[in-house]
């Protein structure tokens, strides 16, 4: 357990309206409690966790370095982000949460869940998922792209370029590019329908993709990317071989279609 009397909680000086106020809410909290509220400043979240307190950072370009930092010289951090399920903003429709009902995920020294405990499956059952049955096959290859504001932090700029490149070269199925906003007006479901596979890079739309018994892969230099890791794929040279197993497309970086 965290102590809120030891941490720092960093807000962004960018965010909407809405998020904004989350944001308040949690550090009135911990400023409630002894913590601190870090407004933008990355130099005073620094300088706290130099003094002890625990930073608590979430998905900002300007962190990245200091995060690296914290790494090397063994500074514990908290992150945090939506949950994997009942989540406000976006996602698939079947896991979307009424406000003020949603989840929230926090982790240790990691951006995401690094193991399973055994627990009871209460919340699990609450959910009321319909987990369908394992697909196989499929037509179309779905790439979850990253946002520009993740690619930014985890320094990645290149990996949704990098990725079409690689699966144009050996199958003639469609990639259908999949960005974060389409979750506005086309449902992940649609996407997903008669898909060989889904492939991202620590997109939620990945554990969503299994809930639908989907294929996926989480192609990613992070040791856990996605929830949905341990039963996905994790090299690009993999979802190579299993995208062009009986496809009639010799390599070429020619010819490749997208959505």
């Amino acid at each position: 357990m965290i102590d809120p009397a030891k941490v720092a909680f960093w807000k962004s000086d960018d965010l909407s309206k809405t998020k904004s106020e989350l944001f308040d809410r949690i550090g009135a909290r911990v400023t409630a409690a002894g913590g601190k509220m870090v407004r933008g400043n990355v130099a005073q979240l620094a300088e706290y966790a130099d003094q002890g307190l625990i930073p608590i950072a979430g998905c900002e370009p300007k962190l990245t370095q200091l995060i690296a930092d914290w790494r090397a010289k063994d500074i514990p951090f908290a992150y945090w982000d939506r949950g994997y399920f009942l989540r406000i903003y976006a996602c698939a429709d079947f896991n979307r949460a009424r406000s003020g009902t949603g989840f929230y995920r926090w982790h240790i020294g990691s951006y995401q869940c690094q193991r399973i405990l055994d627990v009871p499956d209460d919340r699990w059952k609450a959910l009321r998922l319909p987990v369908a049955e394992w697909q196989k096959g499929g037509r179309h290859i779905v790439i979850a792209a990253p946002s520009r504001t993740y690619a930014r932090f985890h320094r990645i700029e290149s990996w949704i370029a990098d990725t079409i490149d690689a699966l144009a070269r050996v199958t003639d199925r469609q990639l259908v590019i999949r960005d974060k906003e389409h979750v506005r007006n086309r449902p992940l479901q649609s996407d997903l329908k008669g898909a060989h596979c889904l492939v991202t890079h620590g997109s939620i739309a990945a554990v969503e993709a299994v809930v639908l018994a989907i294929q996926c892969s989480s192609i990613s230099h992070l040791p856990q990317p996605s929830l949905a890791a341990p039963i996905s794929s994790r090299s690009r040279s993999h979802v190579i071989l299993t995208a062009s197993h009986g496809s009639t497309r010799s390599p070429t970086p020619n010819g490749k279609k997208t959505n």
